[in-house]
């Protein structure tokens, strides 16, 4: 039998070492952290508020570019959807809206003569938070593009 036998000093040296050394990693990762003073802004201002109009243009100029021609496909459609949630969340960042939490859904169905409606309900304060829609149809395929802008306080 091998027994480890260590004295109070060694064990104690170790101990320090160990601590020394989580003080260290500790003081290297503060580098990286950035921490922020909570502003209290309450509201956006003017420039900052979400310009649903422009937002509008955009999606819907987004939709018949990408969905021009294009039939529908079931296997294709989740990854089209994905894809273009994330370009329109894009194209919505470019045009600015800041401090705001963007949510982008894309709905793609395929025309069979059907009448379709989507509805979506939120709680949200009227005087910050907005919403646009669009909507792209041809004879194979419909599309339906929400992107909704909650502030962040």
């Amino acid at each position: 039998r091998v027994f480890a036998a260590f004295s109070l000093s060694e064990s104690w040296a170790a101990l320090l070492a160990l601590q020394d050394k989580m003080e260290d990693d500790a003081g290297a990762q503060q580098g990286q952290i950035q921490v922020l003073e909570n502003t209290y802004i309450m509201k956006p201002q003017d420039h900052e508020k979400f310009r649903a109009n422009e937002v509008i243009k955009a999606v819907k100029a987004l939709l018949d570019e990408r969905l021009k021609g294009k039939k529908y496909d079931s296997g294709e459609s989740a990854q089209l959807s994905k894809e273009l949630c994330t370009e329109i969340k894009e194209k919505v960042k470019e045009i600015g809206a800041p401090r705001h939490k963007l949510v982008v859904q894309v709905t793609i169905g395929e025309v069979q003569g059907q009448g379709v409606r989507i509805a979506s309900r939120c709680l949200w304060d009227v005087e910050t938070d907005n919403h646009a829609s669009a909507y792209y149809t041809n004879p194979y395929l419909y599309c339906v593009a929400m992107v909704f802008a909650c502030y962040y306080e």
